[in-house]
């Protein structure tokens, strides 16, 4: 079935990103960009499908709905960017792409599948609307039909086709959305800025505490990144324009500042768990990510620093080729965090028998259900690994908690139905 999902994705990759890279004139090179585009995407689907298929219940799902929800998409949405500007270059197959290019395209991708999207929703709404009025005149056949997956899957593809080609026919909607995006950055950036001055003087009296006595603060700390660096690129733009008026620029500055103190407070508030708790997949995710928005103060920082020659004609210069690095930066690690090369659930059993290895929490406090049924046969084979830690000074209660693990029938089974106290990794 996972081999079957795979091929599926893969077809409707391939065709989207044909659909996106097509131009006059570049229908082949556009075909084969699709097939190597949806071809990579490939790998990691196979990774998570055949994954979670092989034992289910037994694996935390957070990766596989991460790779899913956001980092699929948000790679193949990069990568079809990069061609897409690389293509610009009519006199070779494909060169290099230039910054300009990469936002334009960086912007304009998301407004046409945005749009493709609301034209597929009608479509299908208006679909189901007209089979079930025939169905109350008792003309059930249409409702039938569009029960079947062999109708229905092809019928959504070729709707979605035809939305994207409306889309990208409607530029001057496409030029009016991205002056209101552009123009709603600005607007945002001034109050991002006055955002970060109230933080960094709230975290400068109160200290830190306010920030880690809250919950997820390592989430909160890392959206605030993230969202700024979407607005200051808004606000940067295609990076061939001179400096912003005086209003902005100084907004923008102060913005630039915030970063690495948002990444910084991040990586501490996962220090704080990875050290009490250990390693688990939603960590290593969320480390990953950490990791990317912290690469990104250094192109904040590079631009702070071209910003002591204040007048010259071209704002912050080194930020837009960084950028595309950048942009190529993330659809590695997204990539990567979703194969064996990185694989979560290894890597979390591996730091979660260390826990017990290293007596850095109790046996008794040990979730040795959390190995059992949420990291598969590497939970497993880590417990194996706790059974031969004969010299252990917890070694009997290890032994204990593992015979518990295994004797119950499901995480459940095994959090509610002993006494013993148990921490959660998470």
């Amino acid at each position: 079935n996972y081999l079957a999902i795979t091929s599926l994705f893969f077809l409707v990759t391939a065709s989207i990103a044909y659909l996106l890279l097509a131009e006059a004139g570049q229908f082949a090179r556009a075909s084969v960009a699709a097939i190597v585009i949806a071809a990579f995407l490939a790998l990691p689907d196979y990774f998570m499908f055949s994954t979670l298929a092989i034992e289910t219940g037994n694996y935390d799902s957070f990766p596989g709905m991460f790779w899913m929800m956001l980092g699929r998409g948000l790679s193949a949405y990069l990568l079809i960017t990069l061609v897409k500007a690389g293509f610009e270059n009519s006199t070779a197959v494909f060169s290099i792409p230039s910054y300009p290019q990469v936002f334009f395209h960086g912007l304009t991708i998301p407004l046409i599948a945005g749009g493709a999207k609301l034209f597929a929703g009608l479509a299908l709404l208006l679909l189901f609307a007209w089979a079930y009025l025939l169905k109350q005149m008792d003309v059930d056949f249409f409702h039938k039909l569009f029960q079947e997956p062999w109708f229905i899957l092809p019928f959504l593809g070729a709707i979605g086709g035809l939305s994207i080609a409306l889309m990208r026919g409607q530029q001057s909607v496409l030029n009016a959305l991205r002056f209101v995006l552009l123009l709603f950055c600005r607007i945002l950036m001034v109050i991002t800025a006055l955002f970060t001055v109230t933080l960094l003087l709230v975290l400068a009296t109160k200290g830190v505490g306010v920030v880690f006595d809250r919950p997820y603060p390592s989430m909160w700390m890392m959206g605030l990144a993230i969202a700024g660096m979407l607005i200051f690129n808004g606000v940067y733009q295609n990076g061939e324009a001179g400096p912003p008026p005086i209003w902005l620029r100084i907004p923008t500055l102060i913005t630039l500042i915030g970063f690495p103190v948002y990444a910084l407070l991040a990586f501490y508030a996962f220090g704080l768990r990875i050290e009490e708790y250990g390693l688990t997949p939603t960590r290593i995710v969320g480390i990953a990510i950490n990791g990317l928005v912290a690469g990104y103060s250094l192109i904040c920082l590079a631009g702070l620093i071209t910003e002591l020659n204040w007048r010259g004609k071209i704002w912050m210069p080194l930020v837009g080729p960084l950028n595309i690095l950048m942009a190529g930066l993330w659809v590695v690690v997204l990539f990567l965090l979703a194969t064996p090369i990185l694989n979560p659930w290894a890597m979390s059993a591996q730091s979660q028998y260390n826990q017990i290895a290293q007596q850095k929490t109790a046996a008794e406090e040990f979730d040795f259900g959390y190995l059992r049924f949420k990291l598969g046969r590497h939970g497993d084979h880590a417990l194996d690994k706790m059974l031969k830690l004969t010299d252990h000074p917890e070694a009997d209660a290890i032994q204990s908690g593992i015979s518990r693990a295994r004797s119950a029938e499901n995480y459940w089974s095994y959090k509610n139905q002993f006494d013993a106290p148990v921490t959660e990794p998470n």
